[in-house]
């Protein structure tokens, strides 16, 4: 498994996230006046701002880097719990 340290983890939880509310909030164009910001456009120097909200390539590449980075995130966590040291020695009980 992936064995990153907890602030790490902790930046792949909030990039993730932030990359998720950006999409929503752009995809319905609530920031920018009903326009969408196209980040590809915004660095090629082409109009960036348009008014064609909704679902598109921009947005299916940050789902999939949001997805990814989640996932990461769960796949990095400790495999296995000491069970014994959190609920006590129940071998005294048995005997």
């Amino acid at each position: 498994m992936v064995e990153l340290e907890e602030n790490q983890r902790m930046g792949l939880l909030i990039g993730a996230a932030t990359i998720l509310i950006f999409i929503l909030i752009n995809m319905t164009g609530i920031v920018f006046g009903g326009d969408k910001l196209f980040i590809i456009d915004l660095i090629s120097s082409n109009e960036a701002f348009r008014p064609d909200t909704g679902f598109s390539t921009q947005d299916i590449v940050g789902l999939l880097a949001a997805v990814a980075m989640g996932a990461l995130y769960f796949l990095s966590a400790e495999e296995e719990l000491d069970w014994e040291a959190l609920l006590g020695d129940d071998d005294d009980e048995e005997e």
